[in-house]
């Protein structure tokens, strides 16, 4: 009797184990699947991204969530056990009908409904195909029974309070106002939302373009920034260093505050190509141009190498600060205006050239205030280096989204100088 009891036990526990691996594999396939919906969401290359598509996901999602929405209002308070469920459904829908009014969605988040709902869909993709992704509601329901164990908002309105917080500045504990969820809760989820958006390639992101540069062809990626390069270094007012040593290495006079900068440059057509460190703001920008000068591949290569043949040069266009950039970038045709000599004045030409550079370089003029609306970027930034460095990249990434949206609508690029 003991015995056939044991070889019971063996046999269920190989069923047992036969179960799991099945369930393993299930799972596998199910990433799998989901994996493959997600690569087919996002451009295959954004520097030869087809705008048609952004729209077309972005279009499915917002008609799949308006159905969502409208079904979750239809339920109304059947179901809920307690006041506090059914005030947690009401939220949800106070926050789907933020999202599908145009004017509300845009005041919340800088974006159209088109290049918010694609950032939508492409978020909620990648959580489905990320094992190691949390729970939500309305996100893969077989992974686990537990309604406990859910995050508290949707992918949706996780995504838009991130978006909040950026578009607005406002602190992380005002958000509960808002989204009702508590500062941990909130932290968690801007968190994943940043670290999704800035490292993957939902965003034509400063990073996703400098690797593709790197990895294009020579051709393919001097046609791609087609003969010119603005650069400018843009400053973002950061806390006071508790010390004063690294207080002193961030403050910058030109700003009169503590700062990080950082090196951007962009096309003619304003797309922005290349972007260095955020580094306190006391350097010179020679210095910064010498040492922090970003790798892209054969861009870089050409911009540097004083081999270059005269018709494959790059013009780069500055505003006049980091005198002696033509030794660095040998390889390159700097244009910068020219300064008023000690005791004398410009002549006619001098003047009519500078206007004519200052319009030349506009675009990226209009780039930095486009980044600016961003208002955790335009006001004292509240956190490390690296999240400054992952808030500038999904904002580089909107930016660049945008202006290639304009482009594929047949819209000039959007400058102040004509």
């Amino acid at each position: 009797m003991a015995q056939q009891q044991q070889q019971l036990t063996l046999t269920e526990e190989r069923g047992t184990g036969s179960a799991q691996k099945a369930g393993g594999r299930e799972a596998k396939r199910a990433f799998g699947a989901a994996r493959e919906k997600y690569e087919k969401m996002v451009p295959a290359a954004w520097l030869d991204a087809e705008m048609d598509l952004v729209v077309e996901v972005g279009s499915r999602m917002r008609e799949r969530l308006s159905a969502g929405a409208a079904e979750r209002s239809d339920a109304g308070a059947a179901g809920f056990r307690n006041a506090a469920e059914y005030n947690k459904a009401a939220r949800r829908t106070v926050l789907d009908a933020m999202l599908l009014d145009d004017g509300r969605l845009h005041g919340a988040t800088g974006l159209s409904p088109t290049e918010f709902f694609y950032l939508a869909a492409c978020y909620e993709a990648e959580i489905k195909a990320n094992p190691d992704a949390p729970l939500y509601r309305g996100v893969d329901e077989d992974r686990a029974s537990d309604r406990g164990n859910r995050c508290a908002l949707r992918p949706e309105h996780e995504l838009c309070m991130a978006l909040f917080r950026m578009w607005t500045g406002c602190a992380q504990a005002s958000l509960e106002c808002v989204f009702g969820v508590d500062q941990t809760t909130a932290s968690r989820g801007i968190a994943r939302v940043e670290k999704t958006l800035s490292e993957s390639r939902i965003l034509p992101t400063d990073r996703v373009i400098m690797r593709e540069l790197s990895e294009a062809s020579r051709d393919r990626a001097l046609a791609f920034v087609g003969g010119v390069v603005n650069m400018d270094w843009t400053h973002v007012e950061i806390e006071r260093p508790g010390d004063s040593d690294s207080n002193n290495e961030a403050y910058s006079h030109k700003a009169d505050a503590t700062t990080c900068k950082t090196l951007v440059g962009c096309s003619a057509g304003g797309i922005i190509l290349l972007r260095g460190p955020a580094l306190g703001g006391r350097g010179s920008e020679i210095e910064y141009l010498r040492h922090h000068l970003p790798l892209v591949g054969s861009v870089t290569e050409s911009l540097t190498d004083e081999g270059t043949p005269p018709g494959e040069r790059i013009t780069v266009n500055f505003d006049g600060g980091p005198r002696g950039a033509a030794e660095v970038l040998k390889g390159a045709n700097v244009q910068m205006p020219y300064r008023k000599p000690p005791n004398g004045e410009l002549t006619q030409d001098q003047l009519d050239y500078n206007s004519w550079q200052a319009g030349e370089r506009a675009i990226i003029e209009n780039n930095f205030a486009d980044i600016k609306t961003y208002r955790i970027v335009r006001n004292v930034f509240r956190g490390s280096v690296a999240e400054l460095e992952d808030a500038f990249t999904i904002i580089v990434g909107i930016a660049n989204l945008k202006r290639m949206a304009r482009e594929a609508s047949g819209r000039p690029p959007n400058t102040h100088r004509k």
